[in-house]
C-alpha cells in the first residue's frame, strides 16, 4: 500500500501547488486505479508521516480532503477506510465539463439533503402562489478534479418521485429522466442564465471555496409551466463547460 504511494509521488514532481496537493493526488490515483480498493483500511496519518517525507500537518490535510470528497471515511475508534465506489451520473444535461480531448468528464454527485425551500420571492413566479417547494442538494464532483454544489427546486407534486428513491439512488438520478418516466412529465425547453454569485455566502452552501460562477436553470413542460429550478455554485477551475440546445430524452 505504501509502495504505490511512494512511486506515485515520485512520478508526481512536476504537481503544483501546497505539498499536500501531490500527496493528495498520489492518493486518489492510488484509489481510483484499484491500488487502495473499496473498504481497505487505510494507515493513519501518524504511520504515513513516518514513512513519507511529509510532515504529519500535511498528511492530515490531503486526509481531510478525501474525506471531504467522499473518497475515504473514518470511523471513531476503527480508523480510515476507503469509501465504497462512486457512482457516476447517468446522462447528465447539466454540468458536463470537457476533457482535453472533447469527451464528457465524469461526474460524482453526492447528496446532502433535502428539506423545504425557505421563503424567495421567486417561487410564486415560477410554480405559482401556493407551491410547497422543496430543495435537494448535491455536491457534484467532477472527474474528481473539483467540486460544485447543485441545488433543485421542484414542488412538492414533481419532486414525490425523487424523494421516494433510495439515498444511492437519489444521488446518481437524472431528475429529468425521472420526471418523464414517473410522472409523463417531459421537459421540452431548459433556459439558463450565468452570472456571479454573492460570494459572501459560500460558506452558508456547503463548498470550500467561494464559487466563482452561477448557473441558473428553469425547465419546462409542454405545456410551458416550470417543472423545476436548478443552482450550480462552479468553482474556478481550468475545464470548459459544455451548453447545448438539443434536448434528448
Amino acid at each position: 500500500m505504501i509502495d504505490a504511494i511512494q512511486a506515485r509521488l515520485a512520478a508526481a514532481q512536476s504537481v503544483q501547488g501546497p505539498k499536500y496537493h501531490a500527496l493528495r493526488a498520489a492518493f486518489m490515483g492510488a484509489i481510483s486505479s484499484g491500488d487502495w480498493t473499496p473498504g481497505a483500511k487505510l494507515p493513519t496519518e501518524a504511520e504515513l508521516a513516518q514513512l513519507l517525507p511529509y510532515s504529519l500537518g500535511t498528511i492530515q490535510k490531503a486526509y481531510g480532503e478525501l474525506v471531504k470528497s467522499g473518497l475515504v471515511v473514518r470511523s471513531r475508534g476503527r480508523g480510515t477506510f476507503v469509501a465504497p465506489v462512486q457512482r457516476q451520473m447517468a446522462e447528465p444535461w447539466h454540468c458536463r465539463f470537457l476533457a482535453d480531448d472533447g469527451t464528457i468528464l465524469p461526474i460524482y454527485p453526492r447528496l446532502l439533503g433535502h428539506a423545504a425551500a425557505e421563503k424567495d420571492a421567486r417561487w410564486p413566479k415560477l410554480f405559482g402562489a401556493q407551491a410547497k417547494v422543496i430543495r435537494l442538494d448535491r455536491i457534484i464532483s467532477i472527474n474528481r478534479e473539483f467540486e460544485l454544489l447543485s441545488r433543485f427546486f421542484a414542488p412538492h407534486a414533481t419532486a414525490k418521485p425523487l424523494l421516494r428513491l433510495p439515498r444511492d439512488k437519489i444521488e446518481t438520478a437524472n431528475f429529468k429522466a425521472i420526471l418523464l418516466r414517473d410522472l409523463g412529465m417531459p421537459i421540452c425547453r431548459i433556459t439558463q442564465t450565468i452570472a456571479v454569485p454573492n460570494k459572501k455566502l459560500w460558506r452558508r452552501l456547503a463548498m470550500r471555496s467561494p464559487p466563482h460562477l452561477l448557473i441558473e436553470a428553469t425547465a419546462y413542460t409542454a405545456e410551458g409551466t416550470v417543472a423545476y429550478f436548478q443552482e450550480f455554485f462552479i468553482p474556478p477551475n481550468p475545464r470548459k463547460l459544455l451548453f447545448d440546445s438539443e434536448l434528448r430524452y
